[in-house]
């Protein structure tokens, strides 16, 4: 088999990964990093993941999860994605609500939300993705060489299997 679909997810989640990394960073430091600053990391970060992550995540659900579901149910349990999904999107959601600063908050209580929420969403981001990676070979192994080449060129990021 190819690895198109395998390689094309590995490409896009390296380029994602630096990002689902300083969420811990972030988190790591919060306490210490001065409310401006904390500010600004947040809703950069914040930005990375509505721009970057929401399209990716949306692109796999469209092409990827229909053909990828069914024939994982066939190899384990298999949760559906969807829920994953939402939770983040609404961990997406609350760390926008983060970047906007304490408002009304304690600014200790503030920094703590943060980070509970930056914790939370780089677990089930490292999670997710990996689950991902793991899940594409078998996916490449069920599908003919042609249609996962197919599959992996409709993914809308990065370039499709093949070019450099």
């Amino acid at each position: 088999m190819s690895g198109a679909l395998t390689g094309q997810l590995r490409k896009e989640h390296a380029k994602l990964m630096p990002h689902v990394d300083e969420l811990r960073i972030i988190a790591d430091y919060a306490p210490e990093i001065p409310h401006g600053s904390l500010r600004a990391r947040l809703f950069r970060e914040h930005e990375f993941l509505v721009h970057e992550f929401l399209p990716h995540m949306e692109s796999e659900q469209r092409v990827l999860y229909p053909i990828m579901e069914p024939l994982l149910e066939r190899h384990s349990e298999v949760p559906s994605v969807t829920h994953a999904h939402d939770r983040i999107q609404s961990l997406i959601d609350a760390l926008g609500a983060a970047s906007e600063g304490p408002g009304s908050r304690a600014p200790e209580r503030w920094v703590l939300e943060a980070r509970r929420t930056l914790y939370e969403l780089y677990a089930l981001l490292k999670v997710h993705l990996a689950e991902e990676e793991l899940n594409a070979p078998i996916v490449e192994s069920e599908l003919s060489e042609n249609l996962v080449t197919a599959v992996a060129a409709r993914l809308e990021f990065g370039e499709p299997p093949g070019e450099s």
